[in-house]
C-alpha cells in the first residue's frame, strides 16, 4: 500500500487546524475527489517541480532552459521564467554557494508527538550554526507572510514554524549545533505590486517548542467529540465550506434581515443625519451577508460540478455544452477573403489583431456584405452547471464516457462475429 499523499494536520493546514480544529472532521467527510483545484493550482505544482530541478542539478543549468518544458500537467513560459523562477531561483543560489552550505530538498519530515502527522518541505538550508526553513509560495494571490501584524502582537507563520519543527525532529542531525532558525516565504508575485519577495523571521528553539505544544492540544481537540469551527481567513482554502454552519448561516441571516421602517412622506427626505447614517449600515450589513451567500453558493457549484465532470450523479442537476464561441478558422485565409469582398484593413485589424467574428459582422451588415460561413468555425466554450430539465442534451462525465464506450465496442464486436 502507497503511503498517504497528505496528512490531516499536515504543514500546508496548519493554521486552520489551530483556528478551526473543527474543520478537520468536516473535511473527510467531503470526497477527495471533489476537494478544491485549479488551473492555478496546476502552475504552482510545476513551478516547484521546476525549482526543484534547477536546484537538484549538479551542474548549472540556466534558468530560461525550462521555457516550453513541461513539468506535470503545465507548461513553463517565458512569463514563468521572468516573473517566478528566476527570481526566486536567484535568492535559494545565493544560499547555496556559500562555502559548507548543505541542504534538504522536497523533504518529507515527521511532526513530534502527533499521529499520522507529516508534510513535505520545500528546502532546508543549513549554513554554519543557522538553518532556513525555506516554502515557494507561486500564487498571485494574496502576500503570505512569515510574521503578521495583529494588533499588538505579531503572529509566527504556522506552516512554517510546522515544518520547522517537523525538520528539527525528522533531521536532529542536521540541526545539532544550530542557535538560529530562519523561517522564510519566498513568494515572487502578489497582488501587492508593493510587496517584497522576500519574507523572513528568525526563531528559537524554544517557539518551536510552544508551537509544538500548541499545535499538539489543538489536534486533540479536533479528535475530540465537539471540536470548535471558527471562520476566518483561514477558510479560504478549505473544502468544507458547503457544509460548514459557520459558512451557510448567513443564509439563515439574510431569511431574518430587516431593514428600517419607510421614510414617512412628510419628513425631509434624508431625515435626519443620524437616520442616514443607520440606514446605510444596514446597506452595508445587508451586502456583506449577500457576499456571505455568494461565496457559499460558489463553492457548492463547484463542488457540484466536479462530482459531476467525475461521472457521479448529483440528484436533479447535469453538465450542459457552454455557449458556442466562434473563431476564425485561419486568419490569414480571412483576412484574404474579406478585403476582396469589400472590407477594408482597418475594418479586419485593430493594433494588429484580427478582430473578432461577432465584430467583424457589425461592420459587415453596415456595408452591405456577407461574410463566408466557411471562414469560421465554432467551439463550446466548455461546460457549465444546469437543473437536469433544463439541459437538452447533456454532457457525460468520464464514467458515464466509459460505459457508453464499452457498451458500444460489445455491441460493435458482436455484429462484426455475425
Amino acid at each position: 500500500m502507497s503511503p498517504q499523499a497528505h496528512s490531516p494536520f499536515g504543514g500546508s493546514v496548519a493554521a486552520r487546524v489551530l483556528r478551526c480544529p473543527g474543520s478537520v472532521d468536516l473535511i473527510s467527510k467531503v470526497p477527495p475527489e471533489l476537494h478544491k483545484s485549479s488551473d492555478y493550482a496546476d502552475r504552482g505544482t510545476s513551478m516547484h517541480m521546476a525549482m526543484a530541478a534547477l536546484i537538484a542539478e549538479d551542474v548549472h543549468v540556466p534558468v530560461e532552459s525550462l521555457a516550453g518544458k513541461k513539468f506535470g500537467d503545465y507548461t513553463i513560459t517565458h512569463d514563468d521564467i521572468e516573473n517566478f523562477l528566476r527570481p526566486a531561483y536567484s535568492f535559494v543560489e545565493k544560499l547555496l554557494d556559500v562555502p559548507g552550505a548543505a541542504y534538504y530538498l522536497d523533504q518529507r519530515v515527521i511532526f513530534p508527538a502527533i499521529a499520522n502527522t507529516f508534510g513535505t518541505l520545500d528546502l532546508l538550508i543549513r549554513i554554519d550554526h543557522t538553518v532556513h526553513v525555506i516554502d515557494f509560495k507561486f500564487g498571485v494571490g494574496v502576500r503570505v507572510l512569515a510574521l503578521t501584524p495583529d494588533g499588538d502582537d505579531d503572529v509566527l507563520n504556522s506552516q512554517l514554524l510546522f515544518y520547522g519543527a517537523a525538520a528539527r525532529h525528522s533531521l536532529p542531525e542536521f540541526f545539532t549545533g544550530i542557535e538560529d532558525i530562519v523561517l522564510t516565504i519566498l513568494q515572487p508575485v502578489t497582488t501587492d505590486a508593493d510587496s517584497e519577495m522576500v519574507s523572513t523571521v528568525t526563531v528559537t528553539h524554544a517557539e518551536l517548542d510552544e508551537f509544538i505544544a500548541a499545535y499538539r492540544v489543538a489536534c486533540a481537540e479536533a479528535l475530540s467529540e465537539a471540536p470548535r469551527l471558527k471562520a476566518g481567513p483561514w477558510c479560504r482554502f478549505c473544502s468544507a465550506r458547503p457544509i460548514c454552519k459557520e459558512h451557510t448561516k448567513p443564509l439563515l441571516d439574510l431569511a431574518a434581515f430587516t431593514v428600517p421602517a419607510p421614510w414617512s412622506t412628510t419628513r425631509a427626505f434624508f431625515g435626519t443625519p443620524t437616520a442616514k447614517e443607520e440606514y446605510l449600515k444596514v446597506l452595508a450589513a445587508g451586502l456583506e451577508l449577500a457576499d456571505a451567500v455568494k461565496d457559499t453558493c460558489t463553492a457548492l457549484h463547484d463542488q457540484a460540478k466536479r462530482a459531476l465532470e467525475n461521472g457521479d450523479n448529483v440528484p436533479g442537476y447535469a453538465l450542459s455544452n457552454g455557449r458556442a464561441e466562434r473563431y476564425w478558422r485561419d486568419e490569414i485565409t480571412a483576412q484574404v477573403a474579406l478585403l476582396s469582398l469589400g472590407f477594408e484593413h482597418d475594418d479586419l485589424v485593430e493594433v494588429e489583431v484580427m478582430r473578432s467574428v461577432k465584430q467583424i459582422e457589425l461592420r459587415a451588415k453596415a456595408r452591405g456584405l456577407k461574410i463566408p460561413p466557411e471562414l469560421i468555425i465554432s467551439r463550446r466554450s466548455g461546460v457549465s452547471l444546469k437543473r437536469s430539465e433544463n439541459v437538452r442534451v447533456p454532457v457525460l462525465g468520464r464514467d458515464e464516457l466509459a460505459r457508453a464506450f464499452s457498451e458500444a465496442l460489445a455491441v460493435f464486436t458482436e455484429e462484426a462475429r455475425q
